[in-house]
């Protein structure tokens, strides 16, 4: 990662404006096209009254038990998202659909209460479960859907909810035959019967409450990057020599994943390397 201050002379405007100063929106930005293919896979899926509201913020999540979604506010501007891409890795298309898939599961999990039930929980295991900065994933396990890297679905139930719910709406994913025989063929299977059951129900929480928005960050562009690198952490060391795209495919991001227990977002640019812990 590159230093702020030794960032490119035609940035330094930008460092050192507020970030809620920069009039930032969501609606006519380059990022809104991508809510918009979001919202056409749920039509497409039969999800006919589950739209998450979708608002700009400081990274990648859900707030806890809310149905809606946050998106980097770097996302919204072309040179925010030119001084992203040089101090950190800049999602492309697919990175982008692929968060925004996830961050949707929780919000439909939570719009819909899902986590409450008792066949959730069979499957999932407790949503209350305590939340942990670092995992110890078993690399490969079938029980579990391959999406965000990392073995990510094996961080918590939650999360476990989350990417099925992704591998499920991602289009031609294939998700009956990449999966078959696998454990985790019945949390698909349960995430397209649910789905087919309340997708055109009203949510029992139609809107929600998001966290800080970028209207509210009072930071300097150039304190969120300061900010970023000095919470920087080693990628830790994946002695394995098989699956290396899922290994290697990592955010430099800084920002750890929060439980729901928390009442804290969570996010998920940062990802596995720096998050999970195998020996």
């Amino acid at each position: 990662m590159l230093d702020v201050e030794k960032s490119r002379n035609g940035f330094q405007e930008i460092l050192s404006k507020p970030i809620r100063e920069l009039g930032l929106k969501l609606a006519g930005s380059p990022v809104e096209t991508h809510v918009q293919r979001l919202y056409e896979e749920l039509q497409e899926k039969g999800i006919t009254k589950f739209r998450p509201t979708c608002y700009l913020t400081d990274e990648w999540g859900c707030p806890s038990g809310e149905p809606v979604i946050g998106i980097p506010f770097y996302l919204a501007s072309p040179d925010l998202s030119l001084l992203e891409k040089e101090m950190n890795d800049l999602e492309d298309t697919r990175e982008i659909m692929m968060y925004l898939r996830h961050e949707a599961g929780h919000a439909f999990n939570y719009a819909y209460k899902l986590y409450q039930t008792p066949e959730w929980k069979q499957l999932f295991g407790p949503f209350r479960r305590p939340y942990r900065e670092t995992y110890r994933p078993v690399p490969f396990s079938r029980n579990f859907v391959r999406h965000l890297a990392g073995w990510y679905a094996q961080k918590h139930p939650d999360e476990d909810f989350a990417e099925t719910f992704a591998v499920w709406l991602t289009p031609r994913s294939s998700w009956r035959k990449r999966y078959r025989g696998w454990g985790a063929m019945a949390k698909l299977r349960y995430v397209n019967q649910i789905a087919r059951e309340l997708g055109g129900a009203d949510p029992m929480r139609r809107r929600g409450h998001t966290d800080i928005t970028v209207d509210e960050m009072e930071s300097t562009v150039g304190e969120f990057y300061r900010q970023s690198i000095a919470q920087e952490i080693p990628v830790v060391d994946l002695a394995l020599d098989t699956d290396l795209v899922d290994i290697f495919n990592v955010s430099k991001r800084r920002n750890g994943v929060r439980p729901a227990s928390t009442g804290k977002k969570s996010s998920t640019k940062s990802l596995i390397g720096r998050e999970c812990s195998v020996h």
